[in-house]
């Protein structure tokens, strides 16, 4: 309710929808900043994951998810043993292999391949560009491990969209309480438009509610809404979610 506990910054929001934003308020009272919102999801307390989640289920389902950005942006294509659950390393393969350094698997050559960018990747000058590395977000593979073992891998997406699948919009209305197609509608604006979530201060008041706020941020990593004007989210870190997101015009159109 950033009208009555961020009053030096509402007028932003404001500014905002005068330019074409949408203003979506996500929070359990009708308060003084849902009044002026385009649209006021009244979630349960405590049960903002379940809404989270079931957004996200509806980008992967609907395949609204920005793949380019997800393949470089993010860890969703990083390999994860399917033997004990943990991501594929250079130590798995070969004896003295890094233990930071993690694969892909890429499409263009059929064979895995190390994750750019990332702490062990020290030749790569630390950058996430791809170049002609396709990582796959789906299917099972099969590596050799030392000691001539196989073992079998899969990307961190193919797990999210299984996990995703428990989480569909009518089963999480049962547990938060907002309708189904109002959750479709907050996935399918997120991944067709520049979203910015402003966080109020509620999660860190409830027991696991940073894994509460994390399923907001995952729907705004998997439409690409991070690294970009008018995208990622306010004071995610400390602070919590019952606060709004607001909708830039559509991507393309110069909206900030």
């Amino acid at each position: 309710n950033p009208s009555y506990t961020r009053i030096p910054e509402i007028h932003f929001m404001h500014e905002a929808r005068y330019r074409g934003a949408k203003l979506v308020v996500i929070a359990p009272d009708f308060n003084a900043t849902a009044v002026h919102a385009d649209l006021w999801l009244n979630v349960r307390p405590e049960s903002d994951a379940a809404l989270g989640l079931a957004a996200a289920q509806v980008i992967v389902s609907e395949n609204l998810y920005d793949v380019e950005y997800v393949r470089e942006q993010t860890d969703l294509p990083i390999l994860v043993r399917q033997d004990d659950q943990r991501f594929l390393r250079e130590a798995d393969l070969v004896a003295g292999g890094r233990d930071d350094l993690f694969y892909v698997w890429d499409e263009a050559t059929g064979r895995i391949a190390p994750v750019p960018g990332c702490q062990g990747d020290g030749d790569g000058g630390r950058s996430l560009a791809l170049g002609s590395l396709r990582p796959a977000l789906a299917g099972h593979y099969k590596v050799q491990v030392a000691g001539g073992a196989e073992v079998e891998v899969r990307p961190v997406f193919e797990g999210l969209r299984e996990r995703l699948a428990e989480y569909t919009p009518e089963k999480a209305s049962l547990i938060c309480g907002v309708h189904p197609d109002v959750m479709r509608t907050l996935a399918r604006k997120a991944a067709s438009r520049r979203t910015t979530l402003v966080c109020g201060a509620t999660a860190q008041k409830y027991y696991n509610g940073d894994l509460m706020l994390r399923s907001y941020l995952l729907m705004l990593a998997l439409t690409g809404n991070w690294g970009r004007k008018g995208t990622g989210a306010s004071e995610w870190s400390t602070a919590g979610f019952d606060g709004p997101f607001v909708y830039g015009m559509k991507q393309g159109e110069g909206a900030e």
